[in-house]
C-alpha cells in the first residue's frame, strides 16, 4: 500500500538506545547492514545511512518495489562507526541539506530505526514531524520509556509489574553486586547468563557454569574488562535450556497495540541470525507470549510511545515461556514484515510463510552476480510471484555473508527454496 506522505527514512543504527558507547564490536556489523533501509522506501522519500548504497542492491531493490532508483534521494554520513548517525550528519554537514529536502516535500515526516534524543532533535531541527506522533512531538514520557525499557533492569522490572515472567535473576549496579548475585545463581541454579545493562544483538552476554565457581574472580575480571567501555550496570540470570527461541513484533499507534507477527528465531552458537514465520509448530506459549506484547503495548500506549517493538524470550521443554528483553525501535526483521506485505499485498501476506537469514556463500562475491545465479535457478522472487528468494542487503565485503528472505505459502515449501539457495551460493 502506497503512503499517502512521503519519508525521511534515518538508518540511526548507531544509536543511544542499543549500547551507550558506540564500540567497533557491536557497531560495525549495524552499519554493514544499514543499506536494507531501501526496502522501506517508495518515490519522493529521502533515505539516509552511515554507509553508501552499493549500486547492484539499490538497482535490484528498486526495480523489485517498481520505481527507479533515481525517484529516491539517497544520502549517507561516512562514520568510523563510533558516533550515531545524527553527529555523523552534524559532522558531514548534512543539516542544511536535510532542511532543504524537506522543504522540498510537503508533508515528509521523519522515521527513525530507533526513536533516540539524538534523533528526535535532529527532527525538530530540521522541522519535520516523527512519524505516528501527533504535531506537538513525542512526548518526554515515551523518550523516557524507551530509554529504561531498552534496559535489562528496565525491562525485567516492568515485566513483573505487568506480569510477565522473566527467569530468576538480579539487577546489579556494582561489579561488586554483579560478582555476588553470579555466585548465588551459580550455586542456586547451577548455570547462569550475564548481560550488559544497555546491549543488544548479543554484545555484552556470558555464559557461566558452576565449574566457574573456584576461579570465578579471575573469570569476572576478564569478563568486566572486555565491557570496560561501557558505564557499570548488568543483569544475572538463571541459564535455562531454551529449546525454542521466539518473538512477538508488535506496533503501537494511537490506537494502541496490534501484533505484527510472531516468530521462531534461529540463533546458531547463541547468537541471532534469522528468523521463520510463523513457528513451524504451534505452542501453547505462543498465546502467552502475545499477551504479554500487548500488555507491554498498552503501558506504551499510555506513556506515548508510538512505534515499532517487539518481546523475545524462549520455551523449555515443558513448553513453558520466560521472557527475556523487549527493543523499542525497528528490530532485524521488522522491516522484513513491513516488505512481505509491500510485496504480497496484505491479504496473502496474512497466509504467507518466510524464512530470513544470513549466511556465508562459497560462490559469487559480488552482489549482482549472485542475484544473477538466483535467477538463473528458478528460485527469485520477482513482481507478482507468491514466492521466491528476495537477496536484502549487501555486506558481502565486510562479512561474505548472503542476507535473505524467502517467501512460500507453506513451511515445507520456504524450506524447499532455501535448500535450494544453499546449493545455488553453496552457502554455509
Amino acid at each position: 500500500m502506497q503512503r499517502p506522505y512521503p519519508l525521511l527514512v534515518f538508518g540511526n543504527f548507531v544509536n543511544e538506545l542499543m549500547v551507550t558507547v558506540p564500540v567497533h564490536r557491536h557497531a560495525d556489523a549495524l552499519v554493514a547492514v544499514s543499506p536494507r533501509k531501501v526496502w522501506l522506501t517508495q518515490p519522493g522519500d529521502v533515505l539516509v545511512t552511515p554507509r553508501a548504497m552499493s549500486e547492484p542492491l539499490r538497482d535490484y531493490a528498486c526495480d523489485l518495489l517498481g520505481f527507479s532508483a533515481t525517484d529516491v534521494t539517497f544520502l549517507h554520513a561516512p562514520t568510523d562507526g563510533l558516533a550515531t548517525l545524527t553527529e555523523a550528519v552534524r559532522r558531514n554537514g548534512l543539516v542544511d541539506r536535510l532542511r532543504s529536502e524537506a522543504q522540498q516535500r510537503p508533508g515528509i515526516r521523519f522515521q527513525a530505526f530507533a526513536q533516540d534524543r539524538p534523533a528526535i532533535e535532529l527532527a525538530a531541527e530540521i522541522g519535520v514531524p516523527v512519524e505516528g506522533y501527533p504535531v506537538e512531538g513525542v512526548p518526554a514520557t515515551a523518550v523516557a520509556a524507551a530509554y529504561r525499557i531498552n534496559t535489562k533492569p528496565g525491562f525485567r522490572e516492568l515485566a513483573g509489574k505487568l506480569g510477565i515472567r522473566v527467569p530468576h535473576g538480579f539487577s546489579c549496579g556494582t561489579p561488586a553486586e554483579l560478582a555476588a548475585a553470579l555466585r548465588d545463581v551459580l550455586t542456586d541454579k547451577g548455570a547462569a547468563v550475564t548481560k550488559l545493562a544497555r546491549g543488544s544483538n548479543g554484545y555484552g552476554v556470558a555464559f557461566w557454569e558452576a565449574g566457574d565457581l573456584p576461579d570465578l574472580d579471575a573469570k569476572l575480571a576478564a569478563y568486566l574488562l572486555s565491557v570496560a567501555d561501557q558505564p557499570p550496570g548488568w543483569v544475572v540470570e538463571e541459564r535455562l535450556d531454551f529449546v525454542r527461541i521466539v518473538t512477538v513484533e508488535m506496533e503501537v499507534d494511537e490506537n494502541g497495540p496490534r501484533v505484527m507477527h510472531v516468530g521462531e528465531m534461529r540463533t546458531p552458537n547463541g547468537s541471532f541470525s534469522g528468523q521463520i514465520t510463523p513457528l513451524v509448530a504451534s505452542t501453547s506459549a505462543v498465546k502467552e507470549l502475545v499477551e504479554g506484547g500487548l500488555a507491554l503495548g498498552r503501558h506504551l500506549h499510555q506513556v506515548g510511545y508510538w512505534g515499532p517493538f517487539d518481546v523475545d524470550g524462549g520455551i523449555t521443554a515443558d513448553d513453558v515461556l520466560y521472557s527475556t528483553e523487549s527493543n523499542l525501535r525497528k528490530t532485524g526483521c521488522t522491516y522484513l514484515d513491513l516488505l512481505v506485505k509491500r510485496l504480497l499485498g496484505e491479504e496473502r501476506a496474512a497466509d504467507a510463510v518466510w524464512i530470513a537469514d544470513s549466511r556465508v556463500g562459497g560462490v559469487e562475491r559480488e552482489f549482482a552476480a549472485g542475484v544473477a545465479r538466483v535467477r538463473q535457478a528458478g528460485l527469485s522472487f520477482e513482481t507478482g510471484s507468491d514466492e521466491g528468494v528476495v537477496i536484502t542487503s549487501d555486506t558481502l565485503a565486510f562479512d561474505g555473508k548472503w542476507r535473505y528472505l524467502i517467501l512460500g505459502k507453506s513451511h515445507r515449501r520456504v524450506e524447499e527454496l532455501e535448500s535450494g539457495l544453499v546449493d545455488a551460493l553453496k552457502l554455509s
